[in-house]
């Protein structure tokens, strides 16, 4: 009865690794119907939405110039570079910025075509390489500040390879910046108001040709909305803060230092109540 019971646990034990090294070869390389290419989309920034959005997205700002361009990046993910030339066709696919919106709660809308021209809309993985560049020609001058835009582009076609499941659309939101924007070292002084003596690391950010707004928000501590205005030809800087308003005449020691890239700033809430002495410091594009 022992040498039974012995008999069918060794049978056993060799079924399931059989099972085993079965299971393993189906997802090995070697495996029949293994895929050794994935073609998908490339990261072309630091992505903005998470895991719960089924259409990957994106954001990139653009210097206010006559040209710029948008560099789609097509990749070849897998155990191995490319064994041959892939070809990669994508399409511009505006159709997806509606479910973009819905699952990110965004309002974007398509980029006018006036401001963007499409060329060959194809690009070719070379053998033993892993990326290729679609590039698309903007226009950021022509850029408006009125409402978010973004493109939408989907891959097609390959001539080798699968087709990812769920890389193979994007979004992009694509925005304009003026020489002001970016990422600042932000201090305020001893005589400001509800945050004396900060220190922190905020950004502007463009919403107009010579305008742009504080990023995270009031002394860089509250949600409260503060703009800033430069005027290009004598470089004073003017402060709106909707929600407490700002007392006029305003500040005119508030000026920015091209040469430095640093904004200093003077201004009083609305009824005088409150004073703000900030000095902004560039470090880098944001």
């Amino acid at each position: 009865m022992k040498n039974i019971i012995k008999f069918i646990l060794a049978f056993a034990i060799t079924l399931n690794l059989s099972s085993c090294l079965k299971d393993k070869d189906l997802i090995g390389p070697d495996a029949d119907g293994a895929i050794s290419n994935i073609i998908e989309f490339g990261n072309v920034s630091a992505p903005t939405t998470g895991v719960t959005s089924t259409i990957p997205g994106y954001s990139l700002a653009f210097d206010i110039a006559p040209t710029g361009t948008l560099e789609l990046k097509v990749q070849s993910v897998g155990a191995e570079k490319a064994t041959e030339d892939i070809k990669v066709a994508v399409a511009l696919n505006n159709s997806l910025l509606a479910k973009f919106n819905e699952e990110n709660e965004e309002h974007y809308e398509p980029l006018p075509s006036s401001q963007y021209a499409l060329g060959s809309m194809e690009a070719t993985i070379k053998k033993g390489e892993r990326t290729a560049i679609i590039p698309i020609a903007l226009k950021p001058d022509q850029f408006t500040f009125d409402k978010p835009y973004a493109l939408g582009f989907t891959i097609t076609s390959s001539s080798a390879g699968q087709i990812s499941a769920n890389f193979s659309n994007i979004v992009i939101n694509i925005g304009a910046k003026n020489p002001y924007d970016g990422t600042y070292d932000y201090s305020t002084s001893a005589n400001t108001s509800l945050a004396p003596n900060k220190k922190s690391t905020v950004k502007l950010v463009t919403v107009g040709p010579n305008r742009v707004k504080l990023s995270p928000g009031l002394l860089a501590s509250y949600s409260n909305e503060v703009f800033y205005n430069v005027d290009p030809a004598t470089m004073a800087v003017t402060v709106e803060c909707p929600s407490l308003g700002v007392q006029t005449p305003q500040d005119t020691r508030s000026k920015y230092d091209p040469a430095t890239k640093t904004l200093t700033v003077f201004w009083k809430q609305g009824n005088g109540g409150r004073t703000f002495e900030e000095t902004f410091v560039y470090i880098g594009p944001r």
